[in-house]
């Protein structure tokens, strides 16, 4: 689960009311088992954003692993483009309990706190060499909000969360009437301990989009493969 689209959220955000506001939520199922829900907020005023969100497991989910998440993002939104500027979450992944702060400057990450603390490790990086990356959240609002044709898919996007880099790589959508579909893979790339990377690196998904008018495409539904099983997201 600490690969899933992001990583993911909710914390609202305060903003001034004219903020245009869009609320995703999505119904997670583990091999077809119902597992918990997912919700972002996502909130625009001027080339202002904020995204908050929320992963709860449901008390079966938590059987199997603890997990969950609550993040905060916010930074600049020009042309359809999430630049963050400070990051803030608290992750539960069933193998461990973290909290960071951090803040982009240019695309370059500087990490105030991640608790707790431990001393370095071999496979650690060091947050400035990590230029162009955006947090796991932005990543996420990045993926679920309405797209055009000619935004969909097809890009990478590299995250760092404070320790662990990581990638997702879209293929180009395949468009067929008003639905749309788009091919990618999760990608563990660096700050992921020699048993995380001897597990697995790579994690394949698909996202399906619905068009909703002459050139937008909703995000409807996602799979992706879990350390745990097949994971299934469904818009409510």
């Amino acid at each position: 689960m600490r690969h899933v689209l992001p990583a993911l959220f909710a914390i609202t955000l305060a903003l001034p009311v004219h903020a245009e506001q869009t609320v995703h939520q999505f119904s997670l199922y583990v091999s077809g088992i119902k597992a918990g829900n997912i919700r972002t907020d996502i909130r625009l005023n001027g080339s202002a954003f904020s995204v908050s969100g929320v992963l709860n497991p449901s008390s079966l989910l938590r059987t199997i692993r603890d997990v969950g998440y609550a993040g905060q993002s916010a930074g600049t939104h020009r042309n359809g483009t999430y630049s963050p500027r400070r990051y803030s979450a608290q992750t539960k992944t069933g193998s461990r309990n973290s909290q960071v702060k951090m803040r982009i400057t240019d695309g370059i990450p500087s990490v105030d706190a991640y608790l707790p603390e431990r001393e370095k490790r071999p496979h650690d990086i060091t947050p400035a060499d990590q230029k162009g990356v955006i947090d796991p959240l932005t990543a996420a609002a990045t993926v679920f909000s309405d797209q055009t044709s000619k935004t969909l898919c097809n890009q990478m996007i590299d995250m760092f969360d404070g320790r662990r880099l990581s990638k997702l790589t879209l293929a180009p959508a395949t468009i067929m009437g008003n639905s749309a579909t788009c091919k990618g893979t999760y990608s563990r790339v660096a700050g992921f301990s020699p048993d995380d990377m001897q597990e697995r690196v790579n994690f394949p998904f698909s996202l399906l989009y619905t068009r909703t008018d002459a050139d937008t495409f909703r995000l409807m539904s996602f799979t992706t493969q879990t350390t745990f099983g097949s994971l299934r997201a469904k818009r409510k």
